[in-house]
């Protein structure tokens, strides 16, 4: 009888998890390589909208920002450490851009992914604020929520694809999540 009850537990565990990570969504064909195969790149996606912005320094940080969120998806803490070092120095220093500034130091500083997660959280509303207020001359930027990140509080982070490509879980829970908003 434990043995029936836990095979519940879990087939219960399984629905939730594939509903709130899959609702209102195509069921989508992602191959992930089980190996030890460093070089797959797990945000790579079918398409991209190719964004461009009138200013170009909000250009910049935007594409900093995306290879931020590309290092997460892969969790390559390294490689987001570099990337925003890269990011901080192209901030300028402005009342305005003290937290996002703060943040990307913040995060280049931190070696664990798991705390690099946690930041980007930060970066991600910070980025959204010029994303939202700048002019898109070109292409679609798409705001996309996960509901389990975060112990379930959800967390939201900026793309480039209407694919989902999670930068909280990587290719743990690489899909889970849904496009909210978009920006043009």
């Amino acid at each position: 009888m434990k043995t029936t009850g836990r095979f519940f537990v879990v087939l219960v565990f399984m629905a939730l998890a594939a509903i709130s990570c899959n609702k209102d969504k195509k069921p989508e064909s992602v191959i992930i390589d089980e190996g030890v195969n460093e070089t797959v790149d797990y945000n790579k996606t079918d398409s991209r909208s190719e964004v461009k912005f009138s200013d170009v320094k909000i250009q910049k940080i935007y594409d900093l920002y995306l290879s931020v969120k590309a290092a997460l998806v892969n969790s390559k803490s390294g490689v987001v450490q570099a990337e925003t070092k890269k990011l901080e120095a192209v901030i300028e220093d402005s009342e305005e851009n003290m937290q996002l500034k703060a943040v990307s130091k913040l995060i280049s500083l931190t070696k664990d992914i798991k705390k690099q997660r946690d930041f980007f959280v930060t970066l991600t509303s910070e980025v959204e604020k010029l994303v939202g207020n700048a002019e898109i001359t070109s292409g679609e930027v798409y705001k996309q929520f996960c509901p389990m990140a975060f112990d379930g509080k959800g967390g939201y982070w900026l793309s480039d694809s209407k694919e989902v490509r999670n930068p909280y879980y990587g290719k743990e829970m690489l899909v889970c999540g849904s496009v909210e908003k978009t920006f043009k």
